[in-house]
């Protein structure tokens, strides 16, 4: 585990707000959780290109924040974001979007349709670290991991970071609570587990447009 010293400080407004390192990772650590091999995950993106990104040039929800970000622009590490199954991983990935015009109400964000709902399946065995289920709660982070300010989030982020490369690729990356598609998983693999997962890594992809799950959205009553 790295020390502490070498960990950069968060903001005060988030350093209130986080568990402390240590005790964070002992927590997580104690509660990891496989996947097995060949499970299938789903990932929606907007391009070939994002389906299985070795790099990005912007960042998401779990981070990492803008002050670790190089002087080159680089950023020393991100998350490829996944789910058990279709309507979360768009919901996530916000293919949907709810018309702030028109409450109670959503839209397909432009060019949904030609976006891709990939499947990715492992060779290996996923270990994550686990902010699903109760823990979240005992942790007392679960309202701040729904928060649409990300910033919370991002810090989150960094110290996960932190602690999956402490266990040396034993760990891949973490599972979470979703926030836009409420009660399902999605799972945030780590860009640091990237080289050994793309070994026997099996990938397909289909256009959201062509999904079943695109024609039922297209027909619900919310849309607009």
């Amino acid at each position: 585990m790295p020390p502490l010293s070498n960990l950069v400080a968060p903001p005060k407004n988030f350093a209130g707000m986080l568990p402390e390192f240590e005790y964070l990772n002992q927590v997580l650590s104690d509660g990891v959780i496989e996947l097995p091999a060949k499970q299938p995950l789903v990932r929606a993106a907007w391009n070939a290109a994002s389906v299985w990104p070795t790099s990005v040039n912007r960042t998401y929800r779990f981070g990492p924040p803008e002050d670790l970000v190089g002087a080159d622009g680089a950023f020393p590490f991100h998350w490829v974001y996944a789910a058990n199954e279709v309507l979360t991983a768009v919901w996530e990935a916000r293919l949907c979007v709810n018309d702030v015009t028109r409450p109670g109400t959503f839209q397909f964000a432009p060019k949904a349709e030609q976006a891709l709902i990939a499947t990715l399946r492992c060779a290996q065995p996923l270990r994550l670290l686990d902010l699903s289920g109760d823990l979240a709660s005992k942790l007392g982070i679960y309202d701040a991991l729904r928060s649409p300010d990300y910033g919370f989030c991002q810090w989150l982020g960094y110290f996960l970071d932190r602690i999956i490369a402490s266990h040396d690729g034993a760990i891949h990356g973490f599972c979470y609570p979703s926030r836009r598609h409420p009660g399902q998983d999605a799972y945030a693999i780590s860009s640091r587990s990237m080289a050994a997962l793309t070994e026997g890594l099996l990938i397909t992809t289909e256009l959201f447009g062509a999904t079943a799950a695109y024609a039922r959205l297209s027909q619900d009553r919310c849309r607009v």
